[in-house]
């Protein structure tokens, strides 16, 4: 029987931003605890909240993670609407990927 999990661990701001970039930097969320200073109790809840979705953890991880990907497209866009060719060809072909990966992913959760 699975215990629930009781969420004690307080992040302060900084350690929030710090979750997000270290995320953004590639980091394993086993390497975090220790980058963020945690004791051995709060890292084990970190690990623990790391792997649930939903967590605040876990969504700070994921939007660390989305925005690595996503800044360096923002601004590829950005150069891409004052009219840079090879902007506009990278472009199209991130928006590509990122179509093609939502049929991979409609196709998942239709096999659900």
């Amino acid at each position: 029987m699975e215990q629930a999990l009781q969420n004690t661990l307080q992040l302060d701001d900084n350690q929030k931003q710090d979750v997000r970039r270290l995320a953004a930097l590639g980091y394993r969320d086993s390497q975090m605890p220790a980058l963020l200073g945690l004791d051995i109790r709060q890292s084990e809840e970190f690990l623990c909240l790391a792997g649930k979705p939903g967590t605040e953890v876990a969504e700070l991880i994921r939007e660390g993670l989305l925005t690595t990907q996503a800044a360096p497209e923002v601004k590829l866009h950005e150069l891409a609407e004052s009219g840079d060719i090879d902007a506009i060809k990278e472009l199209v072909t991130i928006q590509r990927r990122h179509k093609f990966d939502r049929i991979i992913e409609a196709m998942d959760d239709d096999e659900i």
